[in-house]
């Protein structure tokens, strides 16, 4: 028999939400209804988002039928609440439930969710960095960049893993080189407390390219300024190669990214394997795969042969906290 879940993932710059019929276990038996991509920004509250998408015809006159559902939350969750945090949303499972009719709704953080969809992924979902030797049934984790910088914890229990959040992401950056301890001291000027989320985001490398702007004095800069220029500029004219300073930024960024994934798995000596995810790695490959992330994440000093035993993939499916929250849904169902 088919069950009916409705699966969300909250971003601080989008919002998917996705009905599907769930026929078994594994993506295979998923079949999707409908999906809908919403810009966070726009919106004041999550309930006006899940009450335009519960509006739209698919429903058939409001009658949706959606059995359970479960909320990837960019933030974190607390019981039956949770707040976004990079946005002024606040979600209360049981009013949710009792406003759309909907017996069932879990909220988990999004890298939870993210943690989750990795049991639902096949190898067409990941691309290996490193391959590693990883211990049957052994502690993995997963990271991505986004808005900001989502962290998880994947421990095995009974028959399956369990996922557990982290706000590691918030935790205090440790530079490695010269550079960064001068993008350190840039940034300290700004901020009280300089995290790991400020320079390993997207916001994180505009904060990185205006560093370097600020350090070169614009000489190599294009012609858009530090004020006005985005994530995804910096990452298009560093991998067309059209400006150097970009180059670098992109550079930095990698090398930070690849530090903080090897402290993450340390930290939770994640030997069963380490998964980079989030909306930023698979818009950077070229980056990713030449060297600089994975040299940063094995640069432990005595830890180095441990990090190169892991291994070490990026997951290219871009509704892995989908799939996670479907499968959360559905056991609970």
């Amino acid at each position: 028999m088919n069950k009916r879940i409705l699966a969300g993932d909250i971003g601080g710059t989008k919002t998917l939400l996705q009905v599907v019929d769930v026929a078994g276990a594994g993506k295979d038996a998923i079949n999707i209804v409908t999906e809908h991509r919403f810009d966070s920004q726009a919106y004041d509250r999550f309930d006006d988002v899940i009450s335009e998408f519960l509006q739209q015809p698919w429903t058939n006159n409001g009658r949706h039928g959606i059995q359970a559902a479960c909320i990837g939350v960019a933030g974190p969750v607390k019981g039956r609440l949770a707040k976004v945090t990079n946005l002024p949303w606040e979600l209360n499972s049981d009013a949710l439930a009792q406003q759309h009719g909907i017996a069932k709704i879990r909220l988990i953080n999004d890298f939870q969710a993210v943690g989750y969809g990795i049991e639902m992924l096949d190898q067409n979902d990941i691309l290996r960095l490193q391959e590693g030797d990883p211990p049957e049934h052994a502690t993995r984790a997963v990271i991505g960049a986004g808005t900001g910088l989502g962290h998880g914890i994947l421990i095995w229990q009974q028959d399956r893993y369990e996922v557990y959040s982290s706000e590691g992401g918030h935790a205090s950056f440790a530079p490695t080189d010269d550079l960064q301890i001068e993008l350190l001291q840039y940034l300290r000027t700004q901020h009280q407390n300089v995290s790991y989320e400020l320079v390993c985001s997207g916001p994180g490398l505009e904060n990185i390219y205006r560093f370097l702007q600020h350090k070169n004095q614009a000489e190599n800069a294009s012609e858009i300024t530090a004020a006005e220029i985005t994530a995804a500029e910096i990452t298009r004219m560093a991998l067309d190669e059209k400006v150097s300073v970009a180059q670098q930024a992109l550079q930095m960024f990698v090398k930070i990214y690849g530090a903080q994934t090897g402290n993450l798995a340390l930290t939770c000596l994640a030997t069963g394997g380490v998964y980079v995810a989030g909306g930023i790695a698979p818009k950077i490959l070229p980056a990713l795969t030449q060297g600089d992330f994975i040299n940063a994440f094995n640069d432990k000093s005595k830890m180095s042969d441990l990090l190169k035993a892991i291994p070490v993939s990026i997951v290219t499916n871009p509704h892995v906290g989908l799939l996670g929250t479907v499968g959360v849904a559905a056991y609970h169902l």
